[in-house]
């Protein structure tokens, strides 16, 4: 009787092959879930460089309004709207320090739901703004 058992072996590769499947199965289940949180932690981060940027583009622009026009009286409450961007939009608000005689920029980027802010101060010399400071915000 044993040695019938011994001798009969069908069958012995289906449930090795049945068990090999299911660990693989769950290996792969458990790299799954691995893959798409580090997938959704680099577009996290991709969105806060493209708003990032975006900022950065504002105080850019900002500056090269003061190249081009720095009257205290212009500038006041200036906001520049930037569109045409696609997903994202870019916001800046210039004004004016009397004290100081000092320029300072706020340009707040936004891409999709992920915002970043970048203030700078300018101060302008015969018609040239120079970068006093420069900060990110966070919020």
């Amino acid at each position: 009787m044993i040695r019938r058992l011994l001798c009969e072996e069908r069958g012995m590769a289906l449930g090795l092959a049945i068990i090999v499947v299911v660990i693989v199965g769950v290996m792969g289940a458990g790299l799954l879930t691995f893959v798409a949180t580090d997938l959704q932690a680099v577009v996290e981060v991709n969105r806060g460089e493209q708003a990032f940027e975006l900022a950065e583009a504002g105080i850019e622009v900002a500056k090269a309004h003061l190249a081009d026009d720095s009257s205290p009286a212009d500038w006041s409450s200036g906001e520049l709207h930037m569109v045409g961007m696609g997903e994202g939009s870019v916001v800046v608000t210039v004004e004016h320090d009397d004290e100081s005689a000092s320029f300072e920029a706020v340009s707040t980027g936004q891409y999709r739901d992920t915002r970043r802010k970048i203030e700078a101060t300018f101060s302008v010399k015969d018609g040239t703004p120079e970068l006093l400071s420069w900060r990110e915000l966070y919020e």
